[in-house]
Parts: C-alpha cells; structure tokens; sequence
C-alpha cells in the first residue's frame, strides 16, 4: 500500500511502550514513511510542532497527560491542528471511541495493532489530510482571486463613475455657456432694436423739422428773415439726417452679426437632443461600443442601440461613422 503521490510522507509516534514503538515502525518504515518517535505526550507536542508530521499516531494510556490531553492539545494549537491524529489503546469500549473523537481525534486503533489495518488507516487518513490541504489552498487561491476581482471591479466602477461625472458636467456646461451666450446675443439684439426704435424718432423729429422749415418758406417768402430762419432750420435737419444715417448703417450691420450668430446658435441640431442622448452622443463620439456604454449606463445593449437610432434620425446622419465625424465638426472628442 502507497500514497498516490510522490511525497514521502511523516509519520509521528507517540507513545510510552518501547515494544509497542518497535513494532509499529516495523510495520511503516517497510512502506518508506519517515517514522518520529516521542515516548510521552508533551515531548509528543513539541515534536510535532517542530516537525509538523503528515499523521500522528497516539498512544492512550501514558504518564503524565494521556492521549486524549494530548490530542486536545495537538488540536488547540493552530501549527497542529490540522494534523490527522490516529489513537491507538487496547479499550473496545465505544465510550473510549467517542471520547477519543470529541478530543478530535479522526480515527481509532485497537492494540494490538493489525499490520494491514494500520497501512490502510494511515494512507487513507494521510492521503485525506492531503486533499484537505489542497482544498484549502485551492480555496484561498480562489478567495484571492475573487477579492481581487473585486477590486477591479470596485476601481472599475469608481473610475466609471468619475468618467459619468465627467460627462455630465461637460454636457452641463456646454448647454450653461451655450444658454448664457445666446441671453447675451438676446440682449444685445434687445438693445439694437431699442437704437433702431431712437434712430425711427429721430427721423420722425427730421420730418417735422422739415415740414416746420417748408411751413415757414410758404407762408413768408419775402422775409429774408424767415427764409434766413427757414435755411438754417434745414441745415440742422440735414445734419441730424447724416448722423441718423450712419447711425442707421451701423445699426443695421450689427442686427445682421446677431441675427446671423442667434441663428447659427440656434440652429445646432444638438439642443434637439435630450440629456440622455447627449450623454450617450459624447460617448459614441468618445469610440465607446453600445455594450461599454450600456455597462456605463447601467443600461441594456438593445436600449443604447435605440438611443444611437434616435441621434442619428434628430442629427439627420445615415450611420455611425458619419455620426463621429458630425461630433468632430461640431467640436466633439472624436
């Protein structure tokens, strides 16, 4: 009988009864277990927290602590706890048995002891000892695994989150500006128009200026006087004419620049978005795919693909590619 494996298994012995060590590591040392051998329960302890055996087999009946004692203890102690413990003694009695197990034994040997049941009790328990080890190696290795994953995941999110945030305050702020610089353009247009509302009342004065002047003429032609009077009159209203004309011109320059401006402003097919398509119009501008921005949205693949349908139908592009480059020309990240 052998072990699957290539380790070369140890084995300590713990008991008081030289006969009894003797013919037990008769029995092992034929089948190449390395044998430690302890003639009393806390020499037993020390020894197997220095050497830390793959199986101990332990005698009952010994002075000073006995078996059980010294299985307790090999249990309470975290370097040996794990180590399989086989109890050998001549008592059948099942209480003997089950005490022997509350003190955490695995298993239990009557002397005296059967060569092939000792073999196949000792492989069995030391090849379970075995798998248990890589059990819990393997579900540390998974433990970490997982736990950095996790971290990942967590990073992931965090950075997902600063990138949303991004995107939102981008999108707040170009629609905050846009706002504010159309209420510009709005008020200067207000103030235009008030311009072109005196540049109206000046002509009118000039009219009635002029019809005052040609009242006079009319009514005196053979005063020099009056018709002094009447000259000058139109002199002033001629010169009120060429200020109102130049102011006029200009006037009308500007309401050109601002009309044009509030138009072109006004006429960026991207306030026809809402926030959502905005958002998700940033980040297929960005190269995102629909299932990157699904995960950033926290929303289905099938969703962000109707998103993306309706931008393009308020955009007026016929596919994705003319849709990246519609965000450059409008000052996108492409």
């Amino acid at each position: 009988m052998q072990l699957a494996s290539n380790h070369q298994p140890t084995i300590l012995l713990i008991d008081d009864t030289t006969t009894n060590l003797k013919v037990a590591m008769q029995y092992l040392s034929a089948y190449s277990f390395d044998i430690l051998i302890a003639h009393d329960g806390e020499t037993g302890i020390e020894r197997a927290k220095l050497a830390r055996p793959d199986l101990i087999l332990l005698d009952v009946q010994m002075p000073g602590i006995d078996g059980f004692e010294t299985c307790r203890r090999l249990k309470a102690s975290p370097i040996t706890s794990k180590i399989p413990v086989i109890l050998m003694t001549v008592f059948t009695e099942t209480a003997y048995k089950v005490r022997g197990l509350e003190a955490g034994a695995v298993d239990y040997l009557t002397k005296p002891i059967d060569e092939a049941e000792l073999l196949a009790r000792v492989n069995t328990h030391i090849k379970l000892y075995h798998l248990q080890e890589q059990l819990e190696t393997r579900v540390r290795e998974r433990t970490a695994a997982l736990e950095e994953e996790m971290a990942r995941r967590a990073v992931q999110e965090q950075e997902k989150a600063e990138l949303m945030e991004l995107v939102r305050q981008q999108s707040e702020q170009l629609r905050q500006l846009t706002q504010l610089l159309l209420d510009n353009e709005d008020s200067q247009h207000s103030q235009l128009q008030a311009g072109q509302e005196q540049v109206d009342r000046d002509l009118l004065v000039l009219e009635q200026q002029l019809d005052h002047a040609a009242q006079l003429l009319a009514s005196s032609p053979t005063q020099p006087q009056a018709a002094e009077l009447a000259l000058q009159t139109i002199r002033d209203a001629r010169q009120v004419l060429d200020h109102v004309r130049q102011e006029s011109r200009q006037l009308g320059t500007n309401l050109e620049e601002v009309t044009s401006i509030r138009t072109n402003l006004r006429a960026n097919p991207l306030f026809k978005l809402s926030d959502r398509e905005y958002e998700i119009f940033q980040l297929l501008a960005q190269g995102k795919s629909l299932t990157e921005i699904g995960k950033l949205l926290y929303l289905a693949k099938t969703t962000v693909s109707t998103y993306r349908q309706r931008i393009m139908e308020k955009l007026d592009v016929a596919d994705p590619a003319e849709l990246a480059r519609f965000a450059s020309q409008y000052g996108q990240s492409a």
